[in-house]
């Protein structure tokens, strides 16, 4: 509203002063004139020049470090200015001028904003000199603040007077109450523990102040009601005393003290108590932070072991649930299954619950009497459902469920091609176009059968399932018709297509696994992974494998200790029924969290082994985009520009970021040299390097339009 209403405003205010007016207005002429800087040579351009200045750092250097951090690189800003030997807190200050100037560019635009961004600078400074004025008075240092007093806004000379005087105040009023004998603290009521009334007399003589305490009690205090009130009140019937009489007696004092130590010794006995929960929590809650942070900070921890712990414990798992225990696997499913679809006050069970969860390992179970297996108890149903299992050796069942399960986190065989979407839009060349993709897939069902099964079984064996195999790839190929279909029978046929196929690479599958036994099918799961990670390997880099392997440990540790701790949770809260067994809760909570402990570092091996190659290929194309956003934020940051959020709307927009500077226009750099014959060669030297190539550098417009002339 102009200068003259604020001096009025600061003079009817009794905390202001006109030379705050003063400060605002040199602060806002202060950015103001930046802001005409910045202008004309952006404010990229402006802050290089004014920390070439202040710093003594050559323009091109400080340059480039203010396009890293505009593109949110503090640390590559950092290691930048290393490398020149710099000081790295260099990049610390330029980002916070960077922050300032550009926030002041987007203030500027409206008034109440600016005056905003004004105050909050003026009183950030008038608040750090008030506390820097006070602790000079203190400490004696007047001349300092005397100074403080003459360069900060707001701060008169007058408030040294003040707070010596205050000062001299609070040391007279401490000898006078020295005199008069100290504090006297007076407590309505005895605490249940003597720690809290020893703190509440010390108030009364603390740092070696006089002082005095006493506490008035009644035997309707809590205390006393529930320990000593009722020898109280024997003592107090037997001695006939004035109401109004204190009672001041050493047994008196014991009563009260040994009722404080039995109220102690109840809650420590609590505390206690909570202490033995919490304590098997905390060793477990060590044990995988210590984890989690070695592998997030890459100590003592190789990635490369964890990763293939977790799949050396899925194989194991794989080989001896479905080959060389089968039957032991089942029983466990069909006991855990009965067990978490029954009531144990009936001893009924849920018999569709059960079904439904055993129908993918017991297909047979769909074909029985629901009615007589409800009428079963628990433990009969059980042997009469393992019946079953000795119908799923016979059909050669447990193979197909192990190749179910192997599918769940390996890549076995190549995905069928989409032969329909390949040749439906073209007009001539379909047979042709069709052979090329049989040959293609072929190869690749060749390279994994031949790396993955072929070298453990023997070679007549391997020989006949191939040509078998064979033999159903090329008929199911020979089978698509690719002349004069329409889309829709097209589809059709790719339907009928897929499932022969992958009919026939299952039949592949499961006559090889049957030629294997448990240790030969263990080994050749290994070599396969470990042939599947080298390429991945190889194929995303090494930096980029280790960061995916570190991605994926510490998202499924997190996933899996976040459910710990509510299953914890609730049996904590649970526990305690076990004594109506006569079993002691915390041995029973140790034993079971112990239990429950392992079952999570299983699930976390789990985990990882089923989500390695599922999230791999995701992985890889972030990393695509990643890189392909870096070398676009590189190539505007080399040709000027910068892409910013717009401020209204959606979308973003390119905005200058350097000056755009003329051939023969001063050098940004304050040099007084051209620009041609100063900074522009190497300008666009930087554009059109590899990161940045297409760009145009800012002032080579002239020379590009003389080269179309």
């Amino acid at each position: 509203e102009g200068e003259a209403p604020a001096r009025a405003f600061a003079a009817r205010h009794r905390k202001l002063t006109e030379d705050l007016v003063d400060g605002l207005l040199a602060r806002q002429a202060e950015f103001e004139q930046a802001a005409s800087e910045i202008e004309e040579l952006q404010v990229v351009g402006f802050l290089a020049r004014q920390m070439q200045k202040s710093h003594n750092v050559d323009y091109n250097i400080i340059r480039q470090v203010l396009g890293l951090l505009r593109t949110n690189r503090l640390m590559d800003a950092r290691d930048y200015l290393e490398q020149n030997n710099q000081d790295a807190i260099i990049a610390d200050e330029a980002l916070h001028l960077l922050q300032l100037h550009t926030r002041y560019q987007q203030a500027r635009l409206d008034p109440q904003l600016a005056a905003q961004f004004i105050a909050d600078l003026v009183f950030e400074l008038n608040y750090n000199g008030r506390a820097a004025l006070i602790r000079a008075v203190l400490a004696g240092n007047v001349e300092e603040a005397e100074a403080l007093a003459r360069d900060v806004p707001g701060l008169e000379p007058a408030l040294i007077e003040r707070i010596q005087a205050i000062r001299r105040q609070a040391e007279e009023e401490r000898q006078e109450v020295w005199q008069l004998g100290g504090l006297h603290v007076v407590g309505s009521e005895r605490h249940e523990s003597r720690r809290i009334d020893n703190q509440l007399r010390g108030r009364a003589a603390r740092q070696g102040d006089p002082g005095s305490s006493r506490f008035f009690l009644s035997i309707e205090d809590d205390l006393m009601r529930r320990f000593g009130g009722e020898r109280l009140k024997r003592f107090m019937s037997s001695n006939v005393l004035p109401d109004d009489m204190p009672i001041e007696m050493g047994i008196l004092d014991r009563i009260i003290e040994n009722a404080q130590e039995r109220i102690e010794g109840y809650n420590f006995d609590m505390r206690k108590n909570v202490v033995e929960y919490d304590d098997v929590m905390n060793k477990q809650r060590q044990a995988i932070y210590a984890e989690r942070r070695a592998i997030l900070l890459g100590e003592a921890v190789d990635l490369d072991d964890k990763v293939q712990q977790a799949f050396d414990g899925a194989i194991d798992d794989l080989v001896k649930n479905y080959l060389e225990d089968y039957p032991g696997f089942i029983r466990r499913e069909i006991e855990r299954a009965i067990d978490d679809f029954s009531t144990d006050a009936t001893d009924s069970v849920n018999v569709n619950g059960v079904v439904n969860r055993l129908r993918g390992f017991l297909p047979g179970i769909l074909a029985l009497d629901r009615a007589q297996l409800a009428a079963m108890p628990a433990r009969k149903l059980v042997d009469y459902l393992m019946v079953l299992v000795q119908d799923n050796l016979e059909d050669g069942q447990n193979l197909y469920q192990l190749l179910q399960a192997m599918n769940r986190f390996l890549p076995l065989l190549p995905a069928v091609p989409n032969v329909a979407a390949r040749i439906s839009t073209m007009r001539s060349g379909q047979m042709q176009v069709r052979e090329n993709i049989r040959r293609d897939f072929v190869g690749q069902v060749q390279d994994l059968y031949d790396s993955f099964l072929a070298p453990h079984i023997e070679q007549n064996q391997r020989e006949a399932i191939w040509r078998k195999a064979l033999q159903g790839i090329n008929q199911a190929f020979l089978q698509f018709n690719v002349e004069g279909l329409s889309i829709q029978a097209m589809k059709g046929q790719q339907t009928r297509f897929r499932g022969q196929v992958d009919e026939t690479l299952r039949e592949l599958l499961l006559e090889s696994l049957s030629a294997l036994d448990g240790p030969s099918l263990a080994e050749a799961l290994d070599n396969h992974i470990r042939q599947q990670q080298d390429i991945w390997r190889k194929r995303i880099s090494g930096e980029q494998y280790q960061s995916f392997q570190r991605a994926l440990l510490l998202s499924a540790i997190d996933r899996e200790w976040r459910d710990y701790l509510t299953a914890m949770d609730d049996l904590r809260r649970e526990v305690g029924l076990e004594a109506i067994g006569q079993r002691d809760p915390k041995v029973e909570y140790k034993r079971r969290s112990f239990q429950m402990f392992s079952d999570m570092r299983h699930n976390i091996d789990e985990d990882v082994a089923n989500r390695f190659f599922r999230e791999i290929q995701g992985h890889q194309d972030f990393i695509r985009k990643q890189e392909l956003a870096a070398a676009q934020q590189e190539q505007m940051s080399q040709a000027g520009y910068q892409v910013v959020q717009r401020e209204k709307g959606r979308g973003v927009e390119l905005r200058r970021d350097l000056p755009k500077v003329g051939r023969n226009d001063p050098c940004p750099c304050g040099s007084g040299k051209k620009y041609k014959q100063c900074h522009m060669r190497q300008d666009m030297g930087q554009t059109n390097a590899p990161a940045g190539a297409g760009a145009v550098p800012a002032g080579a417009a002239t020379k590009q339009r003389r080269k179309r002339r």
